[in-house]
């Protein structure tokens, strides 16, 4: 379900749905966004948002019934009138009768074509799967216009609830003493996302033998481009044997995704939105 976020001129409020929005009586001209859009619109421009706008049109001034035209009486007929319509040329009477018969002739055309259309209802389809005789740019732009969005919001949800699929962090061939100590390490994230990762915090814990954390480090990485890798050296150690790593927290403005991971594990950056808890404007 579409979440859309509103402005009253001083803050930005939201996420709401738009049941949210029913009971908040919004207006055609209330400032809105939602993912898929780049910049701020008004609810009036949103086709789903039209059957829940509050009219603020106003009836037209009312006038005392004593002012208005009261007079049933039609006016004085003018015979002089009456002269000037007969003198009218017949011409126009048979100009006239052909414009009405064309008129005719196309509409039965039209109804014929559609009759036999509808008759072979077989061929209304191509190869491709697209409707023979239609013509496409007769879709509606507003239609259009939702249609991808809504394509575009069930794939960036997609990327988000399931970032762990396409956002991966590993490390490279570090060197390491057997009586401790790690060196040359190198720490790599993985974007196999369509957007840029604007930010990826990754935990290094530096493991001793006996299975315990020596010590834990921080490595940030910025502007991960999409569907490549980049990598950072880590700090150095003088214990330890191993590292393992883990992603602690992760933003991309495009996506409009912020996952942020407390103890290893991961927190909702809007809890109230159980089908989308990554998602942030």
């Amino acid at each position: 379900m579409r979440k859309y976020f509103i402005h009253n001129g001083d803050t930005e409020n939201g996420p709401f749905d738009i049941e949210q929005l029913k009971s908040m009586q919004i207006k055609n001209e209330t400032p809105i966004w939602y993912e898929g859009i780049q910049n701020w619109t008004i609810a009036g421009n949103v086709e789903e948002l039209k059957s829940i706008i509050i009219s603020t049109s106003t009836p037209p001034k009312f006038e005392n019934f004593s002012q208005q035209n009261t007079n049933i009486n039609p006016p004085k007929f003018n015979q002089t009138q009456q002269k000037e319509i007969e003198k009218e040329p017949k011409k126009k009477n048979i100009l006239g009768n052909i414009l009405f018969g064309i008129g005719v002739v196309g509409a039965i055309f039209i109804v014929g074509i559609l009759i036999f259309g509808s008759s072979n209802s077989e061929n209304n389809y191509d190869e491709n799967g697209q409707i023979i005789g239609i013509d496409s740019s007769a879709i509606s732009v507003d239609e259009e216009k939702d249609r991808i969005n809504e394509e575009l919001t069930i794939k960036n949800r997609n990327f988000r609830n399931n970032f762990e699929k396409y956002i991966k962090v590993s490390t490279n061939n570090y060197s390491y003493n057997e009586l401790g100590g790690i060196s040359n390490l190198d720490v790599i994230v993985t974007n196999q996302t369509d957007y840029m990762l604007d930010e990826v915090n990754v935990n290094v814990d530096y493991i001793k033998d006996n299975g315990e954390i020596f010590k834990s480090e921080i490595v940030t990485i910025n502007n991960i481009p999409a569907h490549q890798d980049k990598s950072a050296s880590a700090p150095e150690s003088n214990r330890g044997t191993s590292v393992e790593v883990r992603m602690d927290a992760i933003t991309s403005k495009k996506m409009h995704f912020c996952f942020y991971a407390t103890n290893g594990i991961g927190t909702y950056a809007v809890p109230d939105n159980a089908n989308d808890p990554y998602f942030c404007k």
